[in-house]
This record gives C-alpha cells, structure tokens and sequence, in this order.
C-alpha cells in the first residue's frame, strides 16, 4: 500500500465516521424531543381528566361567584374573566370545596372540604415531580349566556403545560431556549342540575 491509498482510505474513514456521529447526534436528540413532548402532553391531559373529574360533581345551583382577589392579572379592573381558583359544593349541604392555582409555585390544588385544615391535595403531585415539565397556568371562567349574563352552569377551563425550552436546547449553547413545547387545553365543564 502507497502513502497515497492510506491517506485516501484515512480521509473516507474520517467522512464516514463523523456523517455516523452526525447522524447519532440527531437520532438522539429526536428521541429526546419526542420524549419530552410525549411528557408534556401526557401531564396536560393527566391535569385535564383530574380538574373534569372534580368539577363534574360540582352542583350548578352551588357555585360560589368568582372574587377579584383571584383574577388572573392583566386584565381590565371591574371586567376580569379569568381566575385562578373556583369554589363550588356537590350539594346544598355539602361542604365547600376549591380548586386552585397557585402561579408561585405552579401547583393545582384541590380541597375537598374548606372547613377542614391541611386536607388539601396536590392535583399534579406524581407528575409534577419531573422537571421535564412545567405547569405554566390554570385559569377557570364562568360560562356566557346568549344574553351576555355569566352562565354558573357551564365552567371554562384553560391550561397550559410546557418543557420550559428543555428539550431543543442547543448542546453549543445551553442557555438558548427557544421551541418550547406547550401543551394547552382549554374545555368545558358543564355542571349538575341539582
């Protein structure tokens, strides 16, 4: 063999080794985005099925009106829509219950009865755990009748569920978080008669 088959035979070498790496790089990291994707949408319909379950048993005749404290900020004073916490019974006699969020800690959280201290559950908890994901907002919105008066028997709900900008983040620059993954549901609830 010539010095000039080796370096020929070296150079093919070195082309087809990096287009290999190339290639395992980008494998990897569509299996990675298709992971974290599968996450996202998996903790956002996982959210949406627990808030459907809960305000299904709510009563339409026992929703208690939304409070300005709760609405969600940025919005016009005196005209607010969207809230991030909803107090409702399952009956006339039943206890008050609240589904909330909190936007400090991006924790959804329901307590089946307000009388009761330190009963309250983390709806998110098995998957919140991940920091794959991130719990960006739940808003709830009362229903609108054809009149333009609010509507207590039908609940609007929208959430949003994303990877904070984990998953296409560039190995050369870490910092770069663009692409996010967001998973948003927004559906309706409508509420018992009794």
């Amino acid at each position: 063999m010539t010095l000039v088959e080796i370096v020929i035979g070296a150079a093919i070498a070195a082309v087809l080794g990096v287009a290999i790496v190339y290639l395992l790089v980008n494998v990897a990291r569509q299996q990675r985005i298709a992971f974290i994707e599968t996450q996202v949408a998996k903790r956002a319909d996982l959210l949406e099925d627990k808030i459907m379950d809960i305000l299904r048993n709510a009563s339409r005749n026992n929703v208690v009106p939304f409070s300005v404290s709760d609405a969600v900020p940025g919005q016009v004073s005196g005209q607010e829509v969207f809230f991030y916490r909803i107090i409702f019974r399952s009956a006339d006699n039943a206890p008050n219950q609240e589904l909330r969020f909190d936007p400090t800690t991006r924790q959804l959280i329901y307590d089946p009865d307000r009388s009761v201290a330190n009963n309250e559950q983390r709806l998110d908890g098995a998957v919140g755990a991940s920091n794959l994901t991130r719990l960006e907002y739940v808003w709830f919105a009362s229903g609108i009748l054809p009149t333009g008066s609010l509507d207590n028997s039908l609940i609007l709900v929208q959430l949003e569920v994303n990877d904070q900008g984990l998953a296409r983040r560039s190995f050369r620059d870490p910092t770069k978080r663009s692409n996010w993954i967001i998973a948003t549901r927004s559906f309706a609830v409508n509420l018992r008669r009794y």
